[in-house]
């Protein structure tokens, strides 16, 4: 197992070194510009790939080497003179939160169970060659309508080696906690954070995790054996993930891929404001702000929001009468305009299943919310409850009365809408707001900017939540996931920045702080390492987990030419049914039906319910000629006789089957035929 994950490593390195040049001329420290150079380099390869897809380049990853190619040529010189000592520290750090998280996986590499399956098939899809946007995998016939750039940076390296889709997937999940902690550690020292504050960052913004977990320990439970799913639905009706259940989870879902994303976006916005001349060009920042966007379409107000207060940080305000100011402001907006501009395609594509906004009756208890953002609250909270008294003046007597009042309009918010999330959140906020704006403190003020963000994201889960397909039961679901996820990632990245300033004037509270932030996911992080201790897995492979000749199926499915359409058994969500598509990206008929509905609304479930029908009726005939009639009318090529196929329909299946075609593999207890 080592030399695919040293290759994969490796090959991901050169790609983030052939920009480093690039980002040197632009300003950006040698340490930084490694330690986002990965993403910046990638990204750039598959964006221009990713265009020339949409103008009908079928391999279109490969267009990618050029850009990464002409980076090296055109900068070749910026490389003398580069500090070792600077590049080691990122280095490190990225590579030492690969081998941590690639140990930890170990239990979990079987793709199976959860969404990974549809992860699994969007990224088997994407290797394919073919125009964009893709095929869906669980709807032969139509196309993918869900966001997928975020796996467009990684197929180049992974075609590069050759990797099949079950071992990129299980590869690149400890690559995004390497890409992760490099991109915080390189935010937080920009925001002005110490070593040890970017440290914490790159550490936190992967393995961070919730005091959950001593509230099990309190009660009885084992140390080394905490619940981490049961803190990952803190929140009655909601999924409350946290970077360490996310990262060790695994699931390749649009949160996850766009962590990086988001945060060197948010760098490159910090690089843009921080110095005059040399500086990161608005047209990258816009691009990385583009790039995030279309990876999570949630990231798009969160990303924009970070580099307006980037902004308003760096200059101690919101109106600037200089014209500096407004060529600053006019440039933010051009960032906006530009990175929707960049991925028009993809936006124009995409149809949202939105509904409207409604008001939270439901918000989240006290209890709820310190289990689960109880570590990541308490820098903004012990920073505002530090800063408010400042704005008292210098009579002891006003600023207790600053700090009463800042602790009495949290209770007061809290009381009239029954939440203390938004209490807190707005009371953190209105301090650090006025901190941005009128502070004098300079150096602080870009940390105490950001912070507002993910403040901002817990006011507005706590406030409003996004109308979607998931009932009255879970209405708040999809909100506090992604909110709060962002939010989780954003407060990784600032509190230890936060309590860094807090360390040199409060040093007993910040020492508190400290430890309650890094120390709140301990128990959950030991379970973890407990776990996988005995875990042996003898390769990166994903489909380990299939009937004998399964495996050997998905690969031989891989290498089937465009308009290749399978058959397969059809399943329940969270199922092994269309494990056959998942694995090589071969069209099925129909797979999860579910998620269809999720993404396309029920106006599509007529269609699915009718190919479920047909397929089931096929699969049960034990007529060949039926068979081949229900292939053609579904225009199937190929259908799968297997495992779960016996399972759902019954030993005798394969009979009808092999006589309605010829037999195109066989292995174990697999069989494909292909019908006229």
């Amino acid at each position: 197992m080592l030399l695919p994950a040293l290759s994969w490593y490796l090959v991901v390195a050169i790609g983030g070194w052939a920009v480093v040049g690039v980002l040197r001329r632009w300003g950006v420290g040698t340490g930084a510009a490694v330690a986002i150079g990965r993403m910046v380099g990638w990204t750039a390869a598959g964006y221009l790939g990713w265009l020339a897809a949409w103008a009908g380049l079928s391999s279109w990853w490969w267009v990618g080497t050029l850009v990464l190619v002409a980076a090296v040529a055109a900068t070749w010189r910026s490389y003398r003179g580069v500090s070792w000592r600077a590049v080691l520290e990122p280095e490190l750090l990225g590579l030492g939160a690969f081998v941590m998280l690639a140990l930890l996986r170990l239990p979990s590499l079987p793709i199976q169970g959860t969404e990974k399956p549809m992860d699994l098939a969007i990224l088997a899809t994407l290797l394919r060659p073919g125009t964009v946007p893709p095929l869906d995998p669980w709807l032969a016939g139509h196309t993918l309508p869900y966001y997928y750039f975020g796996f467009v940076p990684w197929l180049l390296p992974g075609k590069l080696l050759g990797l099949p889709p079950e071992v990129l997937y299980n590869l690149l999940v400890p690559m995004l906690a390497a890409v992760s902690a490099q991109a915080a550690w390189a935010l937080a020292r920009a925001l002005g954070g110490s070593r040890r504050s970017g440290l914490a960052a790159g550490f936190l913004v992967v393995f961070a995790g919730t005091p959950e977990g001593w509230r099990q320990l309190l009660k009885g439970t084992a140390l080394g054996t905490t619940d981490l799913w049961h803190a990952s639905r803190q929140i009655t009706g909601t999924i409350t993930e946290f970077p360490l259940f996310t990262f060790q989870l695994g699931d390749l879902h649009p949160h996850l891929l766009a962590v990086p994303l988001l945060l060197v976006a948010l760098f490159a916005a910090r690089g843009m404001v921080a110095r005059p001349a040399p500086a990161v060009p608005f047209w990258v920042v816009a691009l990385l702000f583009g790039a995030a966007a279309a990876a999570n379409p949630w990231c798009a107000v969160p990303t924009g929001l970070g580099i307006a207060l980037l902004a308003a940080g760096q200059q101690g305000g919101f109106v600037l009468p200089t014209g500096a100011g407004r060529r600053l402001w006019l440039t933010v907006i051009a960032i906006g305009a530009l990175g929707w501009l960049l991925f028009a395609p993809f936006w124009l594509a995409f149809d949202a299943p939105f509904a409207g906004f409604g008001l939270v009756h439901k918000p989240t208890r006290w209890d709820e919310l310190f289990l689960f953002l109880g570590g990541a609250l308490a820098a903004p909270l012990l920073l505002a409850h530090e800063l408010a008294p400042r704005w008292g003046g210098f009579d002891p007597a006003r600023r207790q009365m600053a700090r009463a009042a800042f602790v009495a309009g949290i209770v007061a918010v809290a009381a009239l809408s029954k939440s203390v999330g938004l209490g807190l959140a707005l009371g953190c906020g209105v301090v650090l707001g006025v901190g941005v704006l009128r502070g004098r403190l300079r150096r602080a003020r870009p940390a105490w900017a950001l912070a507002l963000v993910p403040l901002a994201l817990v006011a507005l889960m706590e406030s409003v939540y996004l109308k979607d397909p998931y009932g009255e039961e879970f209405f708040r679901m999809n909100t506090v996931f992604k909110a709060a996820h962002l939010a989780f990632t954003l407060f990784a990245v600032v509190a230890p920045v936060l309590l860094g300033w807090l360390r040199r004037r409060r040093p007993v509270l910040a020492a508190i702080g400290t430890a309650v932030v890094l120390g709140a996911g301990l128990p959950q992080l030991v379970a973890l390492a407990n776990a996988a201790r005995h875990a042996r897995p003898t390769s990166w492979a994903g489909l380990t987990w299939m009937a004998p000749g399964e495996a050997q199926a998905v690969t031989w499915l891989q290498a089937q030419p465009a308009g290749t359409v399978l058959i397969e058994a059809v399943g329940d969500a969270y199922s092994d049914a269309a494990r056959m598509s998942a694995g090589s990206g071969v069209p099925a008929v129909i797979g999860w039906a579910n998620h269809e509905q999720v993404w396309r609304g029920n106006a599509i479930i007529s269609e699915t319910g009718r190919r479920a029908s047909l397929i089931k009726a096929m699969y049960t005939s034990g007529d060949p000629e039926d068979v081949r009639l229900t292939a053609k009318t579904l225009g199937a090529t190929h259908i799968v006789v297997g495992a779960k196929e016996r399972q759902l329909y019954g030993d005798a299946v394969l009979a009808a089957v092999k006589q309605a075609g010829e037999t195109a593999f066989a292995a174990g207890d697999c069989v494909i035929v292909r019908v006229p």
